[in-house]
């Protein structure tokens, strides 16, 4: 009896192993790996990539040590959260600045008559299929169908809150150009995304669109689809530039000097997207914590600043609504500008002002 029942747990413990491995093998969702000859060209242009991963500078360690502070929090609204829905997008004018926050890290940047955007994941699962992890806890705003023409998609880094599988097979055909950081690439080839639309970039590297100029910047944080591939890409934020504008998506990232660093080369940020949500003092090392987020404002200059990261899926400790709690708190005791639109609200610069309502005060 007991070799027929060990025998039986033996036969289920080779089939799981089995399915695993398919699933690892053939799964999309989990995305591209690198290969030898893709090592040697990112050693060759970045010089913080060292035996086969990349590194910090300095090195970025990605649990602190400390315990969480957050204990029992309403991490997702029980009520619904206030969504503009929005049929289309209309094509903004060279000399205008808009912007529309579709949830989490995802939002669309229109500049120098462009549309730009930005971390993309628009099903309702941060993870890599489509039914398990994390679930959208807020609504969509518009239909991928209805999305307009993409003249560049930037990719920050490969986590799942951040690149998503069915989303770039459902808006690749809108895409004319994709920006990604080192070894992201190789996730969009697998997907099937024309090479020729893909600029890989490392920090600093510049692409110019037209009269858009975008700038690939350093952060501290880390990247991997699965946990043996953990840095084996790069991780990055981005600046948006024309004659009259300067915007800056920061990304994921712990606090550094690399905000001192932007401010430097491209001087004080017009609009700053700032990655303000899933932060814990027990990794505060790659997420800013509320006060870091503060600092980072004063280093970059910034005129106005909109919160990213936060109101979608949870992913932390800290109740939904802390971020924005935190940064409006903080802002006005420093005399920093926030704009607090909704989601799916068309943020036109020229009245960034007006959009100043606490309107998570009215979510139950």
């Amino acid at each position: 009896m007991i070799k027929k029942i060990l025998k039986i747990v033996g036969i289920v413990i080779v089939s799981i192993a089995i399915v695993a491995v398919l699933f690892i093998e053939f799964w999309p969702g989990l995305g591209g790996s690198v290969t030898d000859e893709d090592q040697k060209e990112y050693k060759a242009r970045n010089s913080l990539y060292k035996k086969g991963i990349f590194h910090g500078n300095p090195e970025i360690q990605l649990m602190t040590g400390q315990k969480s502070e957050y204990k029992n929090e309403e991490k997702v609204s029980k009520g619904e959260i206030p969504v503009y829905k929005l049929k289309k997008i209309e094509k903004a004018k060279k000399d205008e600045l808009k912007w529309i926050w579709f949830g989490h890290s995802s939002s669309l940047l229109q500049i120098e008559g462009k549309n730009v955007l930005m971390d993309p994941v628009f099903l309702n699962y941060s993870s890599p299929v489509p039914f398990i992890g994390p679930k959208r806890f807020s609504k969509l705003p518009i239909d991928i169908e209805n999305m307009p023409s993409i003249d560049v998609l930037a990719i920050s880094h490969d986590h799942y809150d951040h690149l998503d599988y069915q989303t770039i097979k459902q808006i690749d055909e809108k895409v004319k150009e994709y920006c990604v950081p080192l070894g992201v690439e190789k996730h969009l080839l697998r997907w099937g995304v024309n090479e020729k639309k893909i600029h890989v970039m490392n920090w600093w590297d510049e692409v110019k669109v037209d009269g858009l100029t975008i700038i690939s910047t350093p952060g501290r944080h880390f990247t991997g689809r699965v946990p043996w591939r953990n840095n084996t890409t790069l991780w990055s934020g981005y600046v948006f530039k024309n004659d009259k504008y300067t915007t800056y998506f920061t990304g994921d990232t712990g606090y550094g000097n690399h905000f001192e660093e932007v401010y430097e080369k491209f001087g004080a940020i017009d609009l700053l997207m700032i990655e303000d949500g899933q932060y814990d003092r027990a990794w505060s090392n790659i997420h800013m914590l509320p006060k870091d987020g503060i600092q980072a404002m004063k280093d970059l200059h910034a005129k106005w600043t909109v919160s990213v990261h936060w109101g979608a899926f949870c992913i932390c400790n800290h109740a939904w609504d802390d971020p924005i709690k935190q940064i409006t708190t903080r802002s006005q005791k420093e005399n920093l500008n926030v704009a607090t639109p909704k989601i799916g609200e068309i943020v036109d610069y020229r009245h960034i002002e007006t959009y100043q309502e606490h309107w998570w005060e009215n979510v139950e």
